[in-house]
Order: structure tokens, then sequence, then C-alpha cells
């Protein structure tokens, strides 16, 4: 029997020493399998989260699917909102106005910081996802425009109560997308001083219909349906 001890401890010794490393080897995958869940779940709620901040203005095209930009890709509208807590709701109160297609680029007029009827008109340039941003006129609403190939005329109209409206043209040429300002001698048709009644083209030149007053105070332009016209011609190069 003696003889059979020292065998019995060393069989022993190695079973104790097989569970050790049992247990261990358990151990390792445990911590791999709890580790690899928490990183998915970051990696997930990074995603939304993104999503969530990120703020999509849409945009109603003839005959198109509708556009979803970002507010990141226009610089004017991203900065005010900025100090808005309520970003969407904000962003919900603005107001689209589809215009025309020239060049196969979309033109659209967004009005934004908007009151009871006046609103700032930010034109709109869009093109296989890419935009442009141009501020034409502010506290105003929008009443027409008019193409000329590469030309464009804008009217927009001003209100004081319900008695008194004046009035400011804007041409941009589409192609600069620039603003063009008036000559010197024209600088009341952008001033929101004069009533003007009409816009139209004939060739390269904007004919305006202006109210035909010296005075424009608040009393002399209420009566400006009972004045007569004049007509200005702005000739565009």
């Amino acid at each position: 029997m003696k003889r059979y001890l020292p065998i019995m401890f060393l069989i022993i010794c190695l079973s104790v020493s097989c569970q050790s490393k049992g247990n261990h080897i358990r151990g390792d995958e445990g911590e791999k399998t709890h580790d690899a869940k928490p990183q998915n779940i970051s990696k997930d709620n990074g995603i939304q989260a993104n999503r969530e901040k990120e703020l999509l203005l849409q945009m109603k095209i003839p005959n198109q699917n509708p556009l979803n930009i970002s507010v990141d890709k226009i610089p004017i509208i991203n900065s005010y909102l900025e100090p808005f807590e309520d970003k969407k709701s904000e962003l919900n109160r603005m107001r689209i106005n589809d215009l025309f297609t020239y060049n196969q680029k979309d033109y659209i007029l967004l009005n934004y910081s908007c009151g009871t009827k006046l609103c700032n008109q930010l034109l709109l340039e869009h093109k296989d996802g890419e935009w442009q941003s141009l501020q034409i006129s502010e506290s105003s609403f929008f009443q027409v425009s008019k193409q000329n190939g590469e030309i464009a005329a804008f009217l927009f109209g001003r209100n004081e109560g319900s008695e008194v409206l004046r009035n400011q043209v804007v041409i941009v040429n589409l192609k600069k997308f620039q603003e063009i300002p008036p000559p010197e001698n024209l600088n009341m048709l952008s001033s929101f001083e004069y009533p003007i009644s009409m816009i139209e083209w004939n060739d390269d030149t904007l004919i305006a219909r202006v109210t035909n007053i010296d005075d424009t105070s608040f009393t002399n332009v209420k009566e400006w349906n009972k004045k007569t016209f004049k007509r200005l011609e702005w000739k565009v190069y």
C-alpha cells in the first residue's frame, strides 16, 4: 500500500491543476463576450444621436422627388438657427417658393425669420446635391419673379399696416449667382420707398411701372392708386 501512495498523490495534484486551468479559460472567454457588447451599443447610440441632431429642410419640387437638405449646407440658415432652443419648430416655420429650373439647376426662394407676413428672402441654387445661397431681400414678402435667360428679376413688397405698400426690385445674374446693383439713377427701384405695380422684360431691359410721386411720406403713398405712374427702364448688360 505504501508503494502506491506517491502515485496517488501525483494523480490528485494533476486533477487539481486541470480544474484550476479550466476555470481560467472560462473566465477569459467570459470577459471577451462582455467587452464586445458595450462597444456595439455605444456605436449604435452615437449614430442615433447624430441622426437626431441633424436638421433637415424638405423641399418639394414639381416632377421630382422631395429634396431633403441638411441645414449645415446652408450657412446662413445654420447660423440663424443657432440661438433657438427648439430649432425644429423654427425650421418648420420657414416657407419655400419653387421658382424655376435653368441650365439644369433648380432655383428656390426660402423665406425665413418670418413675422406675421414679412420674411428674409434667401435664393437657393441646387444641382446634383450641391447648394448655393444668396440673400436678396430682408423683411419683405415675395410678389413675382421674371426670368430672362441667365438674368432673373424679383419684385418684393413691404407693407405698413393695411394701407401702404412699398416695393423693391432685385436683379440676379444666375450664371455668376450674384446680385446686380441698379445704376445710380435707378436706386429708387431697390429702396423700398415707392409702390411698384409691375415689372416685365423687353429683351435685355427690365421695365418697371412706378408711382409718379416725389413725396414718399406715409400719407402720400397711401393715395398711390390715385396718382399717375411712370415707366422706368433698367438695361442689364
